[in-house]
């Protein structure tokens, strides 16, 4: 486990993430730095304390499922950490939502661990994530379940079955493509899914504002972070990547002009050699 797992208290815990709208920045940025796999955006170390808490909060069912299975994998009882990862990811949520982040971040990586050392556990979790995406298929319209979807493709890597299947979505019903983007757009964009991004972005200036919003708010946050080791800088990393995304895909669907005004607003907000060099640098 992380040193830095119990970075927030249980009450700056829950006050951050009732902000469900950046789960998905954030468990990316989370996985950037902490991941079994080589390559991509959701690999590494999460920078933020949001995601650091399981030891913070109190003791009860589900911590105590996610610890069991840790234990049990050190103690090479495969089979019950699996049991117990399965149980986790089944009902943290009933437990209580807030472990909402851990579930998709943590608890994904011990799982891959163990998948690791024990090929049953990729057989499940793959089988977990077939049957989320076939109720979405089936036209279950939860944004939550494509969440889920999402991660655990992240964590297989295989995010070409997330825009699949975000394509599939989309063209039943744009607006739950639009609902959908925040969590899809980098897959999307690292697929080249450029007009489909523009389609579901929405207004670009307005996203920008939001992001400049998240990014400020986020660095306040870190700013009164008392655990500064590792978790530094995630929010300004969470704004570059985004405003690059908008910048490529405004630059590859020919609105260059857009790309250039988003390019000068957000350098204004932060003074960023990647976003600089965003028109010219061909990449998201």
């Amino acid at each position: 486990m992380p040193a830095h797992f119990s970075a927030l208290s249980a009450n700056e815990f829950r006050s951050s993430i009732r902000l469900e709208v950046d789960f998905a920045l954030l468990i990316r940025e989370r996985r950037r730095n902490h991941h079994i796999l080589p390559s991509a955006m959701f690999r590494a170390l999460f920078v933020i304390g949001l995601f650091s808490m399981c030891t913070s909060l109190a003791d009860d069912a589900a911590r105590q499922a996610l610890n069991d299975a840790r234990r049990l994998a050190k103690e090479g009882d495969y089979e019950g950490a699996l049991a117990k990862h399965v149980w986790f990811h089944d009902n943290a949520l009933t437990v209580d939502p807030d472990y909402y982040a851990v579930r998709l971040s943590f608890a994904l990586t011990d799982w891959m661990e163990l998948a690791s050392k024990y090929p049953k556990a990729l057989e499940k979790l793959k089988s977990v994530r077939d049957e989320k995406t076939a109720r979405l298929e089936r036209g279950e319209g939860n944004r939550a379940l494509f969440h889920d979807v999402e991660s655990i493709n992240e964590s297989l890597g295989e995010k070409s079955a997330t825009v699949a299947l975000f394509k599939k979505l989309e063209a039943v019903n744009s607006k739950f493509g639009v609902m959908l983007y925040d969590i899809a757009d980098e897959a999307l964009v690292e697929a080249g899914e450029y007009a489909l991004a523009r389609k579901s972005m929405g207004d670009p200036t307005k996203r920008l504002a939001v992001l400049k919003a998240r990014y400020e708010d986020g660095t306040q946050f870190e700013k009164g972070n008392e655990n500064q080791d590792g978790t530094q800088g995630a929010f300004a990393r969470i704004f570059t990547g985004e405003v690059i995304r908008i910048i490529t895909i405004l630059r590859e669907t020919g609105d260059t002009a857009g790309a250039r005004d988003i390019q000068t607003e957000a350098l204004k907000t932060l003074n960023s050699d990647a976003i600089r060099n965003a028109l010219t640098s061909g990449g998201a």
